[in-house]
C-alpha cells in the first residue's frame, strides 16, 4: 500500500485509484454509520476522495493513508450534518431510498439495531464491531485516547443491553 501511496503522490491516478478501491467497503460503511441517505453517502464519500486525492503530498507517513482519509470521511460526515443544521432539514427521517441491490443487508440491521445511539457511539460501534477495526486503529482515526474508545464501547454495550433487555430470549 504504502509503495501506492508514493506512486499517488507523484500524480498517477491509477494508483490513487487503487487505493481507494482497497478501502471503498470501509468508507461506505463508515459513511453509512453516519448518515442515513445513499445519496447522500455517495457524494460524501465523492468529496472525501477529492478532497485526499488534491492532498495527498501533504501526507507525511504513507502507512497512516487508511486513517488519514477515514479522518477525512468523519469530518465531511460532520460538517455534512452542520449544513443539515442550517438548512433546517428534519435529520431524524430514516427512510432510506436504497436504489441498488447491492446493499448489505447486514449493515441496514446492524445499524437500525444501534440507531438509537449517539452519533460517536455507533460510529464508533461500527468501526470496531462491524469493519473489524481495533481499539488502538480507532483511537487513531478518531484522534482519541485508546481508553476512551473502550469506555465508549462499554457504555454503548450496557445501552444496548437495557434497550433490547428481554427481547432476545
Amino acid at each position: 500500500m504504502e509503495e501506492l501511496v508514493n506512486r499517488a503522490k507523484n500524480n498517477d491516478s491509477d494508483a490513487f485509484t487503487h487505493l481507494i478501491l482497497n478501502i471503498k467497503r470501509d468508507l461506505y460503511y463508515i459513511a453509512k454509520s453516519e448518515i442515513n441517505n445513499e445519496n447522500d453517502i455517495e457524494d460524501i464519500i465523492q468529496e472525501t476522495m477529492i478532497i485526499a486525492f488534491l492532498n495527498i503530498k501533504k501526507l507525511k507517513n504513507n502507512s497512516f493513508f487508511k486513517t488519514w482519509i477515514i479522518r477525512i470521511l468523519i469530518n465531511n460526515c460532520k460538517k455534512f450534518h452542520k449544513r443539515k443544521k442550517h438548512q433546517s432539514i428534519d435529520e431524524d427521517e430514516t427512510l432510506n431510498k436504497i436504489g441498488s441491490m447491492e446493499v448489505d443487508l447486514s449493515n441496514i440491521e446492524f445499524q437500525s439495531f444501534i440507531s438509537f445511539l449517539k452519533d460517536d457511539e455507533r460510529r464508533i460501534l461500527t468501526l470496531h464491531y462491524y469493519l473489524g477495526y481495533t481499539t488502538k486503529e480507532i483511537s487513531k482515526m478518531l484522534n482519541k485516547k485508546e481508553g476512551t474508545i473502550c469506555s465508549k464501547i462499554s457504555r454503548a454495550k450496557v445501552k444496548i443491553k437495557e434497550k433490547y433487555k428481554g427481547e432476545f430470549y
